[in-house]
């Protein structure tokens, strides 16, 4: 997946589904003049490509996907190995087998059907591990996607607050758009500065006289799938 698409799945769901109708604002008063609604437009894939915040995710999605195609590359490797070696025995045979005694011309065709055995059995168990890879890392990628879709929406819903907009559509279903009604960049700026502000922070003085809070655990880390030997 590249980035782009990777982005792209980021604004995919509930926050494309948020953005269709937005902010409604306070209906005009019983008997009053009506006025036409405030309408803009919001590229949330441009959001998602640009800002801190999207850039983040996507690159923790990013993780999960180098990671499975990196076991899968293993495996490969150790799958030509064990084709080579098949290939080896087998040539060794058609040359020898006119030298061969007969008992020892069956234990070389036993040797290779053993290792085809091997090769298929590790083939079957490698396609059956990347799968389940592939599984956990698609939950994994859900749950960084409604993640950021709950952080981002704040920022949507302030910027749609401000400006007073009562429609807010997402460009994706947009025929033709006018760049002053895109809030894109907006957002994009709130959401950069309320990740300075939170990188920025200084964690607060422990109160006089306070124990000291205990250390943080160190994350237990994934351990990586092996080859079957």
């Amino acid at each position: 997946m590249t980035k782009t698409s990777t982005a792209a799945a980021l604004v995919l769901g509930a926050v494309a589904a948020s953005v269709a109708v937005a902010v409604a604002q306070d209906a005009a008063p019983a008997g009053g003049p009506t006025r036409a609604p405030k309408i803009a437009v919001i590229d949330l894939i441009r959001v998602s490509n640009e800002s801190q915040l999207g850039r983040s995710y996507a690159a923790r999605i990013e993780t999960l996907e180098t990671e499975i195609k990196s076991e899968g590359t293993k495996k490969q490797a150790e799958l030509n190995k064990m084709d080579a070696e098949i290939k080896a025995l087998t040539e060794e045979l058609e040359k020898q087998g006119s030298v061969l005694s007969p008992e020892a011309a069956d234990r070389k065709r036993t040797e290779i059907t053993r290792k085809g055995r091997e090769r298929q059995a590790f083939l079957e168990d490698g396609q059956a591990e990347l799968q389940r890879m592939r599984e956990r890392a698609q939950a994994q990628a859900e749950g960084l996607n409604n993640e950021f879709q709950q952080k981002l929406k704040p920022f949507i819903d302030a910027v749609t607050k401000d400006r007073g907009i009562d429609i807010l559509l997402n460009s994706q279903v947009t025929l033709t758009m006018n760049r002053e009604f895109d809030i894109s960049q907006d957002v994009i700026a709130r959401a950069d500065a309320a990740q300075k502000a939170g990188a920025a922070a200084p964690a607060p003085a422990p109160a006089a006289g306070a124990a000291a809070p205990p250390a943080a655990p160190r994350p237990t880390p994934t351990p990586t799938p092996t080859p079957r030997p």
